[in-house]
């Protein structure tokens, strides 16, 4: 991890040095992904049927004791809430500064 020190804004960097970190960070990004999807290929091609079966069978039963069993169950069969976020700005202040 980086320490404060080092850390260097953006801003203040030139486009060619901005364009070598968006690169690497692009890399890394794709490198990632692709070691992702070998995972998941491989769990998919080493789970049958039965095995599906019987780790959903597993969920429904874990979901009757466990809220967390349940709330993966439920976002999993699409029935997740959406989550609204409100803000009152009724009692924001203005600041205003005169030059």
């Amino acid at each position: 991890m980086a320490n404060e020190q080092n850390l260097v804004s953006l801003a203040t960097r030139s486009q060619r040095e901005r364009t070598e970190i968006a690169r690497k960070g692009q890399e890394a990004s794709a490198k990632a992904k692709r070691e992702n999807k070998l995972i998941k290929d491989r769990i998919l091609e080493r789970m049958g049927e039965k095995d599906w079966d019987e780790m959903i069978d597993g969920l429904i039963q874990r979901s009757k004791d466990s809220v967390k069993d349940f709330e993966v169950l439920r976002d999993t069969i699409g029935q997740k809430p959406t989550e609204h976020i409100e803000a009152d700005v009724s009692n924001v202040i203005r600041v205003t500064l005169d030059d």
